[in-house]
This record gives C-alpha cells, sequence and structure tokens, in this order.
C-alpha cells in the first residue's frame, strides 16, 4: 500500500473518529440537557415540598396552640364548674341556715305572743274580779287607778311600750309606712320595732309586706261602734 492510499486511509478513520466524537458530543449535549431539566425539575419539587413542609409545620403548631387552649379552657371551666357547685351548695346550706333561723324566730314571737295573750287574759280577769270586789264593797272604782296599772303593766312586765308608739303612729298618719320611718319617728331601736311588728302582725293588728318593709294598721282600735 501506498503512503498515498495509507494517508487516504488514516483520514478516513480520522473523519470517522471526528463523527463519532462528534455524535457522542451531541447525545452528551442532549443528557446533559436531561439532567438540567431533571434537575431544575427536583428543585422545583424540592422547593414545593419545602412550602408544604412549612405549611404544615405552621398547621401543626397551630394546632398545638388550640389544643393546648382547649386545655386551658377545659381545666378552667372544670374549675368554674366547681366554683359554682360549691356556691350552690354555700347558698343552699344559707339558704337553709336562714330558713331554720326564720321558723326559730316565727316560733320564738308566736311563743312570746301566746305568753302576753295569756298575761292580758290574766289581767282582765284581775280587773273583773277587782271591779267585783268595788261593787259588792259598794265602792266606785277609780278608772283612772286601774288605767295607770294597766300602762305600767304593759310597759314594764310586758314590754308593750313600743307596740303602743307604732300603733299611735299608724292610727295617726292612716297609711302604710315603712318600718324605717318607724324607727325614725318613734326613736325606738330597729329591733325592738322589727319584733314589736311581728308581735302585732300575730295579733292581727297590723300587716307586714317584707319586700317593701311596709306596715299598715288592719284594725282600727280607736274606732267607735255604735
Amino acid at each position: 500500500m501506498t503512503d498515498r492510499e495509507k494517508m487516504l486511509e488514516l483520514l478516513d478513520e480520522f473523519k470517522d473518529s471526528i463523527v463519532k466524537l462528534m455524535d457522542e458530543r451531541e447525545s452528551l449535549d442532549g443528557e446533559a440537557e436531561e439532567l438540567r431539566a431533571a434537575r431544575r425539575e427536583a428543585e422545583e419539587k424540592t422547593w414545593s415540598l419545602e412550602e408544604q413542609v412549612k405549611e404544615l409545620t405552621t398547621k401543626i403548631e397551630k394546632a398545638e396552640k388550640d389544643r393546648d387552649k382547649a386545655k386551658t379552657d377545659l381545666t378552667t371551666a372544670k374549675e368554674e364548674i366547681q366554683n359554682l357547685g360549691a356556691k350552690a351548695e354555700e347558698a343552699e346550706a344559707s339558704k337553709s341556715e336562714a330558713e331554720e333561723t326564720l321558723r326559730k324566730e316565727r316560733d320564738e314571737l308566736k311563743r312570746e305572743m301566746d305568753e302576753i295573750n295569756e298575761q292580758l287574759s290574766r289581767v282582765s280577769e284581775l280587773y273583773r274580779e277587782a271591779s267585783a270586789e268595788k261593787e259588792a264593797l259598794q265602792e266606785k272604782v277609780d278608772v283612772s287607778d286601774l288605767l295607770a296599772i294597766y300602762i305600767t303593766l304593759i310597759e314594764t312586765v310586758f314590754y308593750g311600750k313600743p307596740h303602743a308608739r307604732i300603733l299611735y303612729t299608724l292610727h295617726d298618719v292612716k297609711t302604710a309606712i315603712t318600718r324605717k320611718n318607724i324607727t325614725s319617728s318613734t326613736g325606738i331601736q330597729p329591733a325592738a320595732v322589727l319584733k314589736a311588728v311581728h308581735d302585732l302582725v300575730a295579733a292581727d293588728l297590723v300587716s307586714y309586706d317584707e319586700n317593701s318593709q311596709e306596715v299598715e294598721l288592719t284594725k282600727d282600735i280607736f274606732r267607735k261602734t255604735k
């Protein structure tokens, strides 16, 4: 083989190598482009996943805060329920105690009124006996002396002075009057006024409204009968 033929053969081989290299380069460029596209896609997916992770993290944190708040609210609600239950029990106990106190006061007032009525009955009997003795002796009964005795007994033994002052006041005004005004106008202690009012109510002489605390005369003692 001549040198020329060898040269041509080498050129052909060189040409084939160049073509092959160019094909490989094109193939590598295509693969590189695919890799870049895949990389961009992977990066985009990564960014998307990171955003999703952030959103999920935010939602989880919010859910945890809501859960903690719900626990706190539940604990507070339980404490409030317990407090309300305790207050209800305390109120019920206070109500029962108040009712028991009122029952005792009512029973005590009734007992005192019964004693007063019994004592007044005895005074009336003494008056009748004294009158009978005076008539038997044909002596004149001194009404003023007997009246002085009754007033003394009522004021000192039966403690009736507050009762009389209240009745005088009610007969004078001829209308309902509050317990506070009775206290201020008569100068009697509030406790004594309250007790006397209950005594007069028990005797059906006055009426008393617990809400308005107004006392009203129900029986006109000064009314003249025909």
